[in-house]
């Protein structure tokens, strides 16, 4: 069995997202699990590895932005939608505080 490298729990949430890239790429994803440093986005297509991300989602009414690095993609489905054919996970590199304060809350009340 593969050794765990998660420092956080994830939280399992399916959020609807928009991932982008300085090179003008943007998709819609989905995400299958977060947490305060990472998380799953099911997405059309895969991601590049190493490659950089701005995360657009909409939380509590607000939509935030994160960055993160994608550390690896693979063809995947989730089974929710015919659309994801991909999946990556994501490290978070910068994320505001409502987006930590929403993971704590949500972790919070699952337990």
């Amino acid at each position: 069995m593969a050794e765990e490298k998660r420092n956080e729990i994830r939280l399992e949430k399916q959020l609807l997202v928009n991932i982008s890239k300085d090179d003008g790429f943007e998709s819609m994803g989905l995400t299958s699990n977060l947490s305060k440093e990472g998380m799953l986005i099911g997405t059309a297509e895969m991601l590049p590895l190493n490659c950089e991300v701005s995360i657009l989602m909409g939380i509590a009414n607000d939509t935030i932005t994160l960055k993160g690095q994608v550390i690896w993609s693979k063809e995947w489905s989730n089974g929710a939608s015919s659309d994801i054919q991909a999946a990556a996970g994501i490290k978070i590199i910068d994320a505001p505080e409502q987006y930590l304060k929403f993971v704590e809350s949500m972790l919070s009340s699952a337990n």
